[in-house]
């Protein structure tokens, strides 16, 4: 297995791309894709849950932290086990991507599903939008309020902003 350096999980996606290989072609694209569907659809099933069990000690008895749980948030036991499980469940192609981010180093353990993780929650997560206008005209545009989706699983509604479509 060939050695990659690893990336900040906090790396861009062209960083994390080019680690790993990738580049911005069809088929890159869509083994990308292929990951991305992986992990999300592995955290929106356990991490988008009001289950308290995946907060570290501190936040788990605090009322004041809600869903969408921040990273730091996140139990980093909780975090390896996820990395464990999609890694062992993952599909052939995205698993051969997984396998170049094995690292000796139990703080990173697999950083290629740590970058992944990391960024799906960070776009999960409505409260790390920042709107920076580009033009002046673009600062006059009212913002959306949040919307309240709700769940057909039973779960209490999500909040998003709406994309306002010009």
């Amino acid at each position: 297995m060939p050695i990659i350096t690893p990336v900040r999980q906090s790396a861009s996606k062209e960083e994390f791309l080019k680690a790993l290989g990738l580049n911005g072609n069809t088929a890159d694209k869509a083994r990308f894709q292929q990951m991305w569907e992986e992990v999300t659809g592995f955290w929106v099933k356990n991490f988008e849950t009001t289950k308290r069990h995946i907060l570290k000690p501190e936040y788990a008895a605090s009322p004041g932290v809600q869903r969408p749980y921040k990273w730091a948030h996140l139990d980093p036991a909780v975090i390896d086990n996820a990395i464990t499980t999609i890694w062992k469940d993952g599909r052939p192609l995205p698993r051969m991507y997984y396998d170049l981010g094995a690292h000796d180093d139990r703080r990173i353990y697999n950083w290629v599903l740590k970058w992944l993780l990391w960024h799906v929650c960070r776009y999960r997560d409505w409260r790390n939008r920042k709107s920076k206008p580009s033009t002046a005209s673009d600062s006059q545009v009212p913002q959306s309020p949040p919307t309240p989706v709700a769940d057909s699983d039973g779960m209490p509604p999500k909040t998003y902003w709406e994309t306002v479509m010009n």
